[in-house]
């Protein structure tokens, strides 16, 4: 569909506003927007509010229960005697078996390690999930450009041609190979395009920032340290792996879960004073203490006891599985990325801008009538399939390093091993 003057006008304005507008916001680098995301995710301030339960059931872990008063009030009688009335009270106070209040707040203590320990590892992952997206969307956005670049050339061949029309067959087939490259090229285009868009929202809406927002990056995103061997991984993720992290201090908890139920074997301990009186006859007043206990004769709580440890070897079972699963992604992921990196080893660092110098003169001299129609568009091609074939491995490589760093809970350092993208 051949567009008017004015609509192409008209989508040109538009366009030309929307870079302008994308060009006025301020480069963001990937620390600024973990920062934007920590402070607008709503998940932040649910993790908050657990460990300000948990701070609760530490205050309730630590307080007496209540004290009782009781009273009885009634009339007695004695033969020959007047009759009067009876009554008593008693005051008591219920107390823990000594230490079990201490094996409570320490467990509720566990669950504020645990609370705060989900809140870390909720900031981690939200933190490492931004900087993924950050880089996904600078690769992609070089994806576009190069394949825009290659559209905008065609078009602009074809174009030319179609100008240049002399009615000869090898003209017109000329044309016709131009034609079917950008129809190509258009498909590429927007499933670039679409890419983009996609990790775009996805960014935007981690950072808190509507789905539409263009979020303009700047700097270097993506470098690629060397891996430490898969040893020092395995260290690293035993010392800051949040899920061992988390799965040590269930074991911690139900081991004081277990020795909790074994002193509730022996139940509460009641102690109070007491008064009684009774003027039948003449008055008496009595006073002293209560004091009782239940004695472990026929219900020793072991049921629960053997409950307990069962759960404990779950906890210490749960441990062992995710050790091993771990120790299993990390030597997988570090094969991956290690992989992507003797594949990124290969280019040079030259390699993107000879490519993209050779598209442009295939392009130039295509004009000119040195080079055939196939030699042009085979090397338009072969610069979008080494373009594609660079960003895909780039993206790859970066996926990987980002499991990694999930995996130990620490970032890899060092300088990038790989050559760095150009900023031509």
């Amino acid at each position: 569909m051949k567009l008017s003057p004015s609509s192409l006008l008209a989508s040109l304005t538009f366009f030309a506003a929307l870079h302008l507008q994308a060009a006025s916001k301020p480069a963001l680098t990937p620390s600024d927007l973990v920062s934007e995301a920590l402070q607008k995710n709503p998940e932040v301030r649910f993790y908050e509010a657990e460990i300000n339960a948990a701070r609760g059931g530490r205050k309730s872990a630590g307080q007496l229960s209540n004290p009782e008063f009781s009273a009885t009030y009634g009339g007695m009688a004695i033969v020959s005697q007047v009759d009067g009335m009876a009554w008593s009270a008693t005051i008591s106070q219920t107390f823990d078996f000594p230490g079990r209040m201490s094996l409570r707040k320490a467990i509720a203590d566990r669950d504020i390690e645990l609370a705060q320990l989900g809140l870390l590892q909720f900031k981690s992952q939200l933190a490492n999930e931004v900087r993924a997206r950050a880089g996904d969307v600078i690769l992609l956005r070089r994806k576009e450009d190069a394949a825009r670049s290659v559209r905008e050339r065609l078009e602009a061949l074809v174009a030319v041609l179609v100008q240049r029309d002399s009615g000869s067959v090898s003209a017109l087939l000329e044309r016709r190979i131009l034609e079917a490259s950008l129809l190509n090229s258009d498909r590429i285009l927007t499933d670039a395009s679409k890419a983009v868009r996609e990790a775009s929202a996805a960014l935007a809406v981690l950072c808190g920032r509507s789905p539409d927002d263009q979020v303009r990056l700047g700097g270097a995103v993506t470098s690629f340290p060397e891996a430490p061997d898969l040893e020092n991984l395995k260290q690293q993720a035993a010392r800051t792996n949040f899920d061992l992290q988390q799965k040590r201090l269930n074991v911690a908890k139900q081991g004081l879960k277990v020795d909790l139920t074994k002193s509730e074997r022996w139940g509460n301990i009641t102690f109070g004073p007491y008064m009684a009186g009774q003027t039948a006859g003449n008055t008496q007043i009595e006073a002293g203490f209560v004091f009782s206990i239940p004695l472990p004769l026929w219900n020793k709580n072991k049921g629960n006891v053997e409950a307990e440890q069962a759960r404990t070897q779950q906890a210490e079972a749960l441990l062992k599985a995710t050790l091993r699963d771990l120790e299993r992604d990390l030597a997988v992921e570090r094969a991956a990325y290690l992989a992507e990196l003797d594949a990124l080893s290969r280019w040079r660092p030259e390699s993107e801008g000879q490519f993209s110098d050779a598209a442009r003169q295939a392009d130039e001299h295509f004009r000119l009538g040195a080079v055939p129609a196939a030699t042009y568009v085979e090397m338009q091609r072969g610069y979008l399939d080494a373009i594609d074939s660079l960003i895909e491995s780039r993206r790859n490589a970066w996926r990987h390093r980002m499991a990694v760093e999930r995996l130990t809970g620490a970032p890899l350092s060092g300088g990038s091993v790989t050559p760095q993208l150009t900023t031509r």
